[in-house]
C-alpha cells in the first residue's frame, strides 16, 4: 500500500513539473545586458552573460565552456555594431544552434532603434585608428537608449515565449517608469539648485 501511495505520489510531481513553463534560457554578451533583460523577463527568465563586468568586450576569449550554453539558449542577445565581432560569430556557430543564429528568432542585435554615436562616413581604412565605422558601439549608456534596448529584448522574448508576452510588457512598462523617474530626478535637482536664493 505504501509502494503504491509512493508512486502516486511521484507520478503527480512528474505531472505537475511537465505544466510547469521552462525559463526562456538566454545569454547575453555583457553583463549590462543580461541586467536589463532580467528587469524585462523577471523570473520567466535564466540569464548568463558571457562578457564580464571586469572585461573589455571588445577582447573576449572565445571559450569552449560558453558553447554549452549557447546550445542550450532560446535567444542570444548582442551589443552590435562589430563590438563582438572578433569572438560572438565563432561562438554562435560553434554553438550548432540554428535560432540563435543571426536572422533566427532567437537572435538579438540590441542596437535596433538606438541613437548612435560617431558613426563614420566615407570610406574605412587601418590609417584611421581604432575606429567603429558603424558608429558607437557602448550606445547602451544613455538612459533613453536603454528604453529602446529594453524593448527590443521585450520583443524577442515575446517572440520566444508567446504565452507570456502580457508578463514581459507589464515588466517593460514599470522599468520604463522606473528610468523615467531617475532620469528626471537629475534635472529636478540642477533646476533647484539653478534658482537664486
Amino acid at each position: 500500500m505504501k509502494i503504491k501511495s509512493i508512486l502516486l505520489s511521484a507520478a503527480s510531481l512528474c505531472l505537475a513539473a511537465t505544466f510547469v513553463q521552462a525559463k526562456v534560457r538566454v545569454v547575453a554578451t555583457t553583463e549590462d545586458l543580461a541586467a536589463l533583460t532580467r528587469e524585462v523577463g523577471g523570473d520567466l527568465v535564466e540569464v548568463r552573460s558571457i562578457a564580464k563586468g571586469y572585461q573589455d568586450p571588445h577582447f573576449v576569449e572565445a571559450k569552449p565552456s560558453y558553447l554549452l550554453g549557447l546550445k542550450r539558449a532560446d535567444l542570444f542577445i548582442q551589443v552590435g555594431l562589430e563590438l563582438e565581432t572578433a569572438w560572438a560569430p565563432a561562438l554562435l556557430t560553434g554553438s550548432r544552434n540554428p535560432k540563435i543564429l543571426p536572422g533566427g528568432p532567437g537572435f538579438l542585435d540590441a542596437s535596433g532603434g538606438c541613437e548612435i554615436l560617431q558613426k563614420v562616413a566615407g570610406g574605412v581604412d587601418r590609417s584611421m585608428g581604432d575606429i567603429h565605422p558603424l558608429g558607437n558601439p557602448h550606445y547602451w549608456l544613455d538612459p533613453s537608449n536603454g528604453k529602446i534596448i529594453a524593448k527590443n529584448i521585450m520583443e524577442s522574448l515575446s517572440l520566444v515565449q508567446p504565452s507570456e508576452r502580457e508578463f514581459f510588457k507589464e515588466n517593460f512598462e514599470e522599468f520604463s517608469k522606473k528610468l523615467d523617474q531617475k532620469a528626471y530626478l537629475p534635472l529636478f535637482y540642477m533646476a533647484l539648485l539653478s534658482k537664486e536664493i
